[in-house]
């Protein structure tokens, strides 16, 4: 036994250090958790998408995500979405309750009136395939119905892209997901950025992602990506598979015709040349195809290569997922018109994404019902501040390539002056948002304000439609929108948006009646009935609910029901104030 005692002690030298460092780790873990989805301060019962765990994929940057509180349990009669993507799915430049998952949700919460339907967006600004598949385990606890993907622009430039500064570890996938494994332990984090080189956060994010400015396609950067796309999502979707989760996954869509090669290469820019003079010659056809091709050749990859999409279409059949064709929807002449630059739609952008993945659901989760008119026209401090987000944007590289950071910043201060001597509230109070001079609920709260002082009712509605998403369980803020909602006989298709909100959240009595009186001034006499029901479970003597059911047998020719619930009205207002109504 004496030869073996140096032998354990050296094996004890080499593990006791570990043993220390894994109980460190277990009780940092035990202490201060860092998970995908954390608890609901003030509302146990919810869970939100943890704002600091993005954290973990970047360096000196923390992408913004959607605040969509979701119940812990989940409640047998919902429906519940979760949607996963880069910064199209989040957004931007427009907040995410001007994204495609959130204006389908809107949908499906109009077409469903009193069932819960949870839209989770996990759509974050450059994550790619290797954080979805990280994060894919996350998502299969939630037990959804239904998973979003919308994905496939990041795979050159966002976190571990093959064209980033880590081209070191470019064609190494394993090596990617050792890290991706470690960054979850919390003494690795924080070595991590305490050895980290400080990058200048004052650049925009497309400039600081950037490494190889010249993926050709015949780069082995090239290919790296599309091999690490495939097989990320190739896993993601078996994952969702195995556990009968289904998939709805988009073919991506980006701005070829309105966006010049962003890369400096002497074909691309000719055949985007090309391309504009076929245009103009009205050869859509052939203008097209240049177009593509031109977009195809740009060294500079953030639009995804056709490549991308067509490694999308395979992998869904391979996998069983369903295919939604987005790429038709925006190849007419004059899509353009419907990005806000190189790739991130415009607010009707997003609806027409929306549109398709609700179509592609078909009737089991969306339903057979038609949706009533929805309003995703964003307020115009939502629409100023996106503009001055966008104007940042391509005030930087790679829009622009000789100016200095110095000059960038010189002239988007510019911009910040002009909107904020330019005499509209709107555009001030973004640029002091931008700023950081101003909170957003502030900025929400004050606009609204304004609009209603000015007597644009309806302005302000889509105002605290924002506000309203910002704080779901303010009850203040619940009544005063619904209040609003209710004034506004002649735009229903925003009224009844904003009703249904607060009462997705609160389906108070006072709520349901007016979205039912909503739904009666819209001819959708069927979720009407529905409201009208509901209020009459809870409060059968509501004067409210008995004149809106009067009303809508009476638009339905039921007369007879009609006197009797107008009968019960009358009484119902006779009790409430004695000697008359």
């Amino acid at each position: 036994m004496q030869p073996l005692r140096p032998v354990l002690f050296r094996i004890g030298a080499v593990l006791l250090p570990l043993i220390v460092l894994l109980c460190v780790e277990l009780v940092w873990r035990a202490v201060a958790p860092v998970n995908l989805f954390i608890e609901l301060p003030g509302r146990p019962e919810y869970g939100i998408v943890n704002p600091d765990y993005a954290t973990r994929y970047f360096r000196g940057f923390k992408p913004q995500v959607a605040f969509n509180p979701f119940l812990k349990d989940k409640p047998a009669d919902g429906l519940r979405i979760v949607a996963l993507g880069g910064s199209s799915t989040a957004g931007y430049p427009y907040h995410f309750y001007h994204a495609f998952p959130e204006r389908l949700a809107a949908a499906l919460r109009a077409r469903h009136p009193l069932r819960t339907i949870e839209m989770i967006n996990l759509g974050m600004t450059a994550v790619n395939s290797h954080v979805i598949r990280d994060i894919t385990p996350a998502v299969i606890r939630l037990e959804p119905d239904a998973v979003l993907i919308y994905a496939g622009h990041n795979e050159y430039y966002g976190a571990f892209g093959t064209g980033t500064g880590a081209a070191i570890i470019r064609d190494r996938a394993g090596l990617k997901r050792a890290v991706l494994l470690l960054k979850r332990s919390r003494l690795f984090s924080t070595l991590e950025q305490l050895i980290a080189v400080n990058d200048n956060t004052d650049r925009t994010m497309m400039a600081r992602s950037v490494g190889d400015t010249h993926i050709a396609l015949d780069n082995p950067a090239f290919q790296a990506g599309v091999r690490q796309f495939e097989a990320n999502l190739g896993k993601t979707l078996q994952r969702f598979r195995d556990k009968d989760i289904p998939v709805y996954i988009g073919t991506v869509v980006s701005n070829s015709e309105g966006q010049a090669p962003l890369g400096q290469d002497a074909t691309a820019a000719e055949t985007f040349d090309s391309a504009r003079r076929r245009l103009a010659a009205g050869d859509s056809v052939a203008a097209r195809q240049l177009f593509a091709r031109a977009r195809e050749l740009d060294p500079i990859r953030f639009r995804a290569p056709e490549t991308i999409n067509r490694s999308i279409r395979s992998l869904a059949a391979r996998w069983d997922a369903h295919l939604v064709e987005l790429e038709p929807l925006f190849s007419s002449p004059g899509h353009d018109a419907l990005f806000t630059d190189h790739l991130h739609p415009t607010y009707l952008g997003h609806q027409i994404i929306a549109d398709g993945f609700s179509e592609a659901l078909g009737e089991q989760l969306s339903g057979t019902e038609s949706t009533p008119d929805l309003d995703g026209l964003p307020d115009t401090f939502e629409q100023a501040h996106a503009d001055l987000l966008i104007t940042r944007l391509k005030g930087g590289f790679p829009f622009t390539h000789d100016l200095t950071l110095e000059q960038e910043w010189t002239q988007f201060t510019e911009h910040l002056r002009r909107a904020y001597n330019s005499g509209s509230y709107a555009d001030s109070l973004a640029a002091a948002f931008v700023d950081m001079k101003i909170r957003l609920s502030e900025a929400l709260l004050t606009a609204s304000q304004k609009a209603q002082s000015e007597g644009d009712s309806l302005e302000a509605l889509r105002l605290m439609r924002a506000l309203l998403y910002w704080q779901p369980f303010n009850g203040s803020v619940q009544r005063s929108a619904v209040a609003l909602a209710g004034q506004l006989e002649t735009h229903t298709a925003l009224a009844g948006e904003v009703a249904q909100l607060a009462v997705s959240f609160a389906a108070e009595v006072d709520y349901l009646n007016t979205l039912a009186a909503i739904r009666i001034r819209q001819n959708h006499f069927k979720s009407a009935a529905s409201l009208l029901r509901a209020v009459e479970t809870r409060a059968p003597d509501s004067p409210v609910m008995l004149f809106n059911t009067a009303r809508l047998h009476v638009l339905q020719g039921d007369t007879l029901r009609a006197q009797d619930y107008f009968a019960r009205y009358r009484k119902a207002v006779a009790e409430a104030s004695p000697g008359g109504y």
